[in-house]
């Protein structure tokens, strides 16, 4: 069975705990199977999970990017809410997601300092 990088990331935080995959379904209030099915990739990781996670297991701030780091690598899409955005605003959304995949990293960095990188977190 592989786990995904968040996968990983968690099993190895609920090992430092002694905790169960029963443990965190309790916890997060979902099925054992469920949890397995999100840290093997057969399921998507729920948005609330990350800050549950990082204030569950004390985490500090270089785990907590590393945790982000990892939910990001897990994520395949991303959904945009375009209610009460303007039609220049839609097609300029609409027009990244065609031409993201096209972007190197310098075009990339550019943008993260346009729209200001913040704190990287849900």
């Amino acid at each position: 069975m592989g786990y995904t990088k968040f996968g990983k990331a968690v099993r190895k935080f609920m090992i430092d705990k002694d905790e169960t995959l029963g443990d965190l379904a309790t916890l997060m209030g979902v099925s054992t199977a469920f949890i397995s099915s999100v840290l093997t990739g057969k399921k998507k990781v729920p948005e609330d999970w990350y800050g549950t996670i990082c204030d569950h297991y004390d985490l500090n701030e270089n785990e907590r990017k590393n945790l982000y780091d990892a939910y990001c690598d897990t994520k395949t899409d991303v959904k945009i809410d375009m209610g009460g955005i303007s039609l220049t605003g839609k097609k300029l959304a609409l027009q990244f997601q065609r031409r993201l995949p096209e972007l190197n990293e310098d075009d990339l960095k550019s943008i993260r300092e346009i729209l200001g990188e913040g704190v990287d977190g849900l």
